[in-house]
């Protein structure tokens, strides 16, 4: 009995070592699958799929550290400072634009990149080791021809375009997504429509042939270089005289043109073209030059006569430009301090303000 009951009590202990070893076995096996599983979920977390404005598909970084921009540089910054990632920006600025002068703010809004290496040259070329060398978990481009590059390289590259005048509200919803900030673009989309549609509502009733006629161009090339411009002209109420349903982008003109044409107000690129046009006795006819009405584009982060975040601002300044009256409690320089303040989380004076408009702020020499 005892023989029998030391026997039971072995078979009973090699039962329960036995399930104990079954038990821990199936343990580590669900902790190994679960593991294996928790694994491909983290890494899958760590990507993501964004379609960029080409239509292609990039994975990229979920978190994104390090970005680069390259070709249109002072432009897709705007967009950056919008979105709020300026400080990830880890190239400065092309020597084109620093040499030009006339991107003081980029470092104001963004003081950091202007010690960042600069891997574009002044003929619009980057040097590919040296945007490797920065490591960038993403790069940013309008040039068709850099994102076939990189992609070489095994880079990812987000292609940004910006055709139609409203295209960029589908830019800043892109960017949203690849930076998850799709509540900061929506504000700005809504923003941008309703500054954009303001001037509209007030002059609304005025009829075509009372409307201020305006040309946008480069007078040193004469040349009206973006579409975008006919678009914030009628924006603000005016009537681009450049309008000619034309498909490519730029377009020349000569002093016969100018001279049919006769705007009632021009708008160009910088402080030493208004000298031009008044220095120039062909022009003298015209109603602009005549009445004083040419003016330089104000510049914040980019020229805000080109594509750039700034863009309502553009539309606003243009309105209270050509129709003074109308727009008289218009304050400008408030409304410029307060969309920096919104979007670009920078908190400019009243002065830095008209300096902006006035379209005469330049880099500082080092």
């Amino acid at each position: 009995m005892a023989c029998r009951e030391v026997g039971v009590t072995k078979t009973k202990g090699m039962n329960t070592a036995w399930k104990a070893f079954i038990a821990l076995s199936v343990i580590a096996l669900l902790t190994l699958a679960c593991g294996c599983t928790g694994q491909g979920q983290a890494t899958e977390s760590e990507t993501k799929v964004v379609t960029d404005m080409a239509g292609r598909e990039v994975t990229i970084p979920t978190t994104i550290n390090t970005i680069v921009t390259i070709g249109s540089v002072p432009v897709q910054n705007s967009f950056m400072f919008a979105m709020g990632q300026g400080d990830k920006i880890a190239n400065g600025l092309p020597d084109s634009f620093i040499q030009g002068g006339r991107h003081k703010y980029q470092y104001v809004f963004e003081p950091g990149i202007k010690n960042k290496p600069t891997i574009q040259t002044t003929t619009g070329d980057f040097n590919i080791e040296e945007l490797m060398n920065l490591n960038p978990d993403v790069v940013f481009t309008m040039t068709m021809p850099f994102v076939e590059t990189l992609e070489k390289n095994d880079i990812p590259v987000i292609y940004l375009s910006w055709g139609d005048a409203e295209d960029v509200k589908d830019l800043m919803l892109l960017l949203g997504e690849v930076f998850g900030e799709q509540e900061r673009a929506e504000r700005y989309v809504a923003y941008f429509d309703e500054t954009t549609a303001r001037p509209g509502r007030v002059v609304a009733s005025v009829p075509d042939e009372q409307r201020p006629k305006v040309l946008y161009c480069s007078y040193k090339s004469m040349s009206v270089a973006h579409k975008i411009g006919e678009w914030w002209i009628a924006k603000a109420g005016g009537i681009p005289v450049s309008d000619n349903n034309r498909v490519e982008e730029g377009m020349k003109f000569d002093m016969e043109q100018l001279l049919a044409w006769d705007p009632d107000v021009i708008v160009l690129n910088s402080p030493d073209e208004v000298e031009m046009v008044y220095g120039d006795a062909r022009a003298s006819g015209v109603s602009a030059v005549k009445s004083g009405n040419v003016y330089s584009t104000p510049t914040g982060a980019h020229y805000w006569c080109h594509r750039t975040s700034e863009t309502p601002l553009m539309v606003l300044w243009t309105a209270k430009t050509i129709y003074p009256e109308q727009f008289k409690d218009l304050d400008l320089e408030a409304e410029t301090m307060a969309f920096y303040k919104e979007f670009f989380g920078c908190d400019i004076t009243r002065e830095q303000a008209a300096e902006i408009l006035g379209g005469k702020a330049n880099i500082s020499p080092a």
